[in-house]
């Protein structure tokens, strides 16, 4: 007897992986080789949105873009949002298809249109290189603004960067701290350096240091090399603060340690 699969459940389950996947979790990966073949059946059967998965999983991970272009194409053409942006993206780079970057922003364009945050961040690239579409910095903005306040971290951060090569530290210094509590780590570095200089607020070395620390989370040496030069600032306390609120207690222990000096 055939089991009937809850496909509400195994569509959560699947997406639950995905996302641990871009975390680089091990246990998200076998989550998602155990659910795949409930996957692709139910993608097979005419699902958009199992379609949209499995053709992400193949574009993103397997770099199978035979398979990839064969399931975003159908959800795209059932009104799919998120594989309209996926195969502009494939179309786009050449990824196992012709380039053709008027028929991705095309794609983008419609994505964008019903919201998808993604291919806000997607369009508003193409129009602030103008590539692939004439330059439109002021349109390209907006696009930014509305996929920060979807809650894109990638969206908030480049802002933020904008906004600093600007020299509105105010405006960057709360976009790149939108970016990192909406959970981007590449805005922790440029944090971290706005908290501890000062730029765009007060002087926050606690808040500078943890920045520094979280970028561990992610093998990123280059915040550990700015913690040892701004503990040399702190007391005990501060660096064990900032240890804390980053989860690295021990890397804290280690810094107060390797300057020599007890507060």
């Amino acid at each position: 007897m055939t089991e009937v699969v809850d496909l509400e459940k195994l569509l959560q389950s699947a997406r639950s992986a995905l996302d641990g996947m871009r975390l680089g979790s091990a246990d998200a990966a076998r989550e998602m080789r155990r659910v795949i073949p409930d996957v692709q059946r139910a993608a097979d059967s005419g699902n958009s949105e199992f379609q949209e998965l499995l053709g992400g999983v193949a574009l993103e991970y397997m770099k199978d873009y035979e398979t990839a272009h064969y399931y975003l194409l159908a959800a795209a053409k059932a009104g799919n949002n998120s594989a309209q942006r996926g195969l502009a993206y494939m179309l786009f780079e050449g990824l196992g298809v012709q380039k053709n970057k008027g028929e991705a922003v095309k794609l983008f364009e419609a994505a964008a249109k019903a919201g998808d945050r993604a291919a806000k961040f997607n369009l508003a690239g193409v129009l602030l290189r103008g590539d692939g579409a004439a330059k439109d910095k002021n349109r390209a903005i907006s696009l930014l603004w509305e996929a920060s306040h979807a809650g894109m971290d990638a969206a908030s951060r480049q802002l933020g960067e904008i906004s600093l090569s600007e020299g509105d530290y105010d405006t960057a210094r709360q976009l790149l701290t939108s970016a990192v509590e909406q959970g981007s780590y590449r805005a922790l570095l440029n944090l971290g350096i706005m908290c501890r200089d000062g730029l765009g607020g007060s002087v926050d070395r606690v808040k500078a240091l943890t920045c520094f620390l979280r970028l561990l989370d992610v093998r990123d040496g280059d915040g550990f090399h700015e913690a040892h030069a701004l503990v040399l600032e702190m007391t005990d306390q501060e660096v064990r603060e900032a240890a804390l609120k980053a989860g690295r207690v021990n890397e804290g222990d280690a810094l107060i340690k390797s300057r020599g000096k007890s507060s």
